[in-house]
């Protein structure tokens, strides 16, 4: 009687560790598939040639499920890289001399299946196969020139920059979900650094 229970609950066993088997490999490749959205600053530099300063930085970029579908269904992304200076006092809050935002697009054409980042405060455009690329390329800022800091501040100050998608720059009709919506809240950490005369 005990072997005639044990064969009928052997094929019973053996069906949920093979479903057991499967859903422990299938769990880690979707989670690696869904990465949390987010940006990061990797590297960012103001340099001084011929009288202005350029900023060189490193961002990367990773989108949420629903910017992506959005994206695709022909909404345009705009993210901003706002970078300020700031003088730092020990009596007092903290000084802002000036502020700038860098304002860029991503969109796709569907029809040619291509991905197009955009420059808008310089009217530049590039077309990209992959949004791999395109976001590559969306975070590689090279030499772009801040004339707003004067070369002869005599104060010591810092450097922020962050970068963020502009929830304010979508349709209308998405912003009140964009704005409670986790996925639409991608923005990366200030990021500050000594500015140097």
């Amino acid at each position: 009687m005990l072997n005639k229970n044990l064969k009928q609950t052997y094929p019973y066993r053996c069906v949920s560790c093979f479903m057991l088997i499967l859903a422990l490999l299938f769990v880690p490749a979707s989670t690696l598939a869904d990465e949390k959205p987010s940006i990061t600053i990797k590297t960012a530099t103001l340099s001084f040639q011929d009288k202005t300063y350029l900023l060189n930085a490193r961002i990367s970029y990773s989108l949420s499920k629903e910017a992506i579908e959005a994206l695709h269904n022909g909404v345009r992304l705009s993210f901003n890289v706002d970078l300020s200076i700031i003088e730092s006092r020990k009596w007092l809050w903290n000084k802002h001399h000036h502020s700038l935002t860098l304002p860029y697009q991503l969109r796709y054409h569907t029809l040619a299946e291509i991905y197009q980042v955009s420059d808008t405060s310089n009217k530049l455009q590039h077309n990209f196969s992959s949004l791999t690329a395109a976001l590559n390329a969306l975070g590689t800022l090279s030499d772009i020139p801040i004339h707003a800091i004067a070369s002869n501040n005599n104060f010591s100050a810092d450097i922020s920059l962050k970068a963020y998608l502009n929830i304010e720059a979508l349709p209308l009709p998405m912003r009140p979900l964009a704005y409670i919506t986790p996925g639409w809240y991608i923005r990366s950490n200030t990021f500050q650094w000594p500015l140097v005369h």
